[in-house]
């Protein structure tokens, strides 16, 4: 057990629009506040994996990334590598690092996010396949169908996606870095503009500048850390390979298949949940989730958080940071930083009571692609 793989160092820079900074200067601010968080050197890294974001990872991504920052950070590790695994790279790499310091290849793994997004070259628009001839286009366009599909078999309504808006908002709203902080209730969000039917543009995720990073190492190495280490009770991943094409694209996530078996590997279920931070690309996301992991039936997730059940003082917080709605486009690496200050009782005005268990997902690509990461306290 010597070797169980810990979490003993987060660091992220501020998110928003930083045209004065490069992505590797924002990646290399990251990293050197994760490894101070842990109270180590950076002579005591020796595995670095990155996920490099849209615009690196896809525009720029000719020279592999874990390369280029590397020779930035002046490392040479034993272990490296980069995910292209859209929203699910940032919870691949720390499950990736788990693995790698539990089977001895490296003592020390930093995992970096990091991106340049709002103020570089535009990633998120381009077309989907032979549909883009009929304006199909981008993220919002795919999940704006998946949206539609919810609402045609179960009822949801518009109403049901703002709540997660206003739950985001609500906990942005604690959060000193947050890019947006002020309070939102359902007029707003219904006078919203829309984006594609029926995705507002408070039901869209920012776009960012910005970097995250966390530390795995194992529980002997952080037994001096200066800051509590965070236990990775279990972790999993599952992907669907086909396109909306397919009749059950929009009907089954991966996270059906990766959450149980996260939570079983850490001999947890869904009610031994204190805090969820769930990918909120587009909020039609977080309900597919809470539907997924079994946090309430099939197409009950829009009954499922009205009243506020899952923002500040709800049954179930749910991105209790304000997720990429609302703190800020971090890749899902801010998801695994709240997770861990919200089990080291750090997280101030929005700390969850008494929280032991913290499930983090990310979400990517065409809905292809899932990561399922469960903390412990």
């Amino acid at each position: 057990m010597s070797r169980r793989a810990v979490i003993a160092g987060v660091g992220h820079t501020a998110f928003g629009k930083f045209p004065d900074r490069t992505a590797w200067d924002l990646e290399a601010a990251a990293a050197a506040a994760a490894v101070a968080d842990a109270g180590l050197r950076p002579a005591d890294v020796d595995g670095l994996l990155t996920d490099p974001g849209a615009v690196q990872g896809v525009l720029d991504g000719i020279t592999p990334h874990f390369l280029r920052l590397g020779s930035q950070l002046g490392l040479d590790p034993t272990y490296t590598g980069s995910e292209i695994l859209g929203g699910a790279g940032s919870v691949a790499i720390v499950e990736r690092a788990a693995l790698a310091v539990e089977a001895g290849l490296c003592e020390a793994c930093l995992c970096v996010y990091g991106d340049r997004a709002l103020s570089g070259a535009g990633a998120y628009g381009y077309g989907r396949g032979d549909e883009a001839a009929f304006g199909f286009f981008g993220a919002a366009g795919l999940h704006a169908l998946a949206a539609r599909r919810h609402m045609h078999r179960y009822g949801t309504r518009p109403e049901h996606l703002g709540e997660v808006a206003i739950a985001a908002r609500a906990y942005a709203a604690r959060v000193p870095h947050a890019q947006k902080r002020s309070v939102l209730d359902m007029d707003e969000y219904l006078a919203s503009d829309p984006i594609v039917e029926p995705l507002r543009r408070l039901d869209c995720c920012l776009v960012s500048d910005g970097a995250a990073a966390v530390l795995v190492t194992t529980a002997e190495r952080a037994a001096d850390a200066p800051r509590p280490a965070i236990p990775i009770l279990g972790h999993a991943q599952a992907h669907s390979l086909s396109t909306y094409a397919s009749p059950d694209h929009f009907d089954a996530l991966p996270a059906g298949r990766c959450g149980p078996a996260a939570l079983g590997r850490a001999g947890l279920t869904p009610a031994d949940v204190d805090v969820a931070l769930l990918y909120d690309c587009f909020t039609i996301v977080v309900l597919l989730q809470l539907e997924a992991y079994g946090f309430c039936k099939k197409g009950e997730s829009g009954p499922f958080v009205e009243g506020g059940r899952i923002g500040p003082g709800g049954s179930l917080p749910v991105n209790t940071s304000g997720g990429l709605l609302a703190e800020g486009y971090g890749g899902g690496m801010l998801h695994v930083i709240e997770a861990v200050r919200q089990l080291r009782g750090d997280a101030g005005d929005r700390q969850v009571a008494d929280a032991e268990v913290a499930l983090v997902s990310g979400h990517g690509l065409g809905m292809n692609t899932h990561a399922t990461l469960v903390l412990g306290s």
